[in-house]
């Protein structure tokens, strides 16, 4: 029967290495660098840099094509004949028409084997008040630039903020490999787990033997 010393050991030693900081080997880790830049949202202005929203589709030609023309009739096609890129258009609210000068708000969807599209001219500000979120409600990289701190290792996709001073696009503007600020916790973590394992094998071992 197994003792419990080396059933402990043995419990121990696989937790150590199976739990995730310690099952994440030491290496290099990557760090990515934030920039902040303040959005001005005027009328008629050129498309701004809202597009790199993730909502936001930056639209190739046949997307464009094809929302011009949902702008002013519902657009409707058997989904065989749609473009890949067209219909990709479903996992966005908004299209950048930047040789238009352009936002359209996009209801592209599809139904019973047809892809529809309706589309609605829209001005930056339409795209801005619907997408941005309060500083509070910001992920931690994007809530850390705002303050100061642009560099993190987690990675978020663009995030526009409404700030008290404005609208600021927060996104990834760089990454540089960094050492990993664990490797010593997590080398004498490995060392510890494997030590218990092989004292665990061991004392099975010769408690097996010794039952024989």
């Amino acid at each position: 029967m197994v003792s419990t010393r080396t059933l402990l050991a043995l419990l121990v030693g696989l937790a150590i290495l199976t739990q995730p900081v310690v099952g994440d080997p030491p290496g290099l880790d990557t760090q990515y660098t934030y920039e902040t830049t303040p959005v001005t949202l005027e009328d008629g202005e050129a498309v701004e840099s809202l597009y790199h929203l993730s909502a936001v589709s930056y639209g190739v030609d046949a997307q464009v094509e094809v929302t011009r023309q949902a702008a002013n009739e519902s657009v409707s096609r058997p989904v065989g004949d749609v473009p890949p890129e067209v219909e990709r258009l479903t996992d966005y609210r908004f299209l950048a028409d930047d040789a238009g000068d352009q936002y359209y708000r996009v209801d592209a969807r599809v139904a019973d084997g047809t892809f529809h599209v309706n589309a609605t001219r829209v001005s930056p500000r339409d795209v801005a008040a619907a997408l941005a979120v309060a500083p509070a409600d910001a992920p931690t990289p994007v809530r850390d630039a705002l303050a100061g701190d642009t560099t993190s290792r987690e990675r978020v996709g663009a995030t526009l903020v409404d700030t008290e001073d404005g609208y600021v696009l927060v996104r990834v503007a760089g990454t540089t490999q960094v050492a990993d600020p664990l490797t010593i916790p997590k080398l004498a973590a490995y060392a510890l787990g494997v030590s218990l394992l092989v004292w665990a094998a061991l004392a099975l071992y010769r408690e097996r033997s010794g039952a024989e």
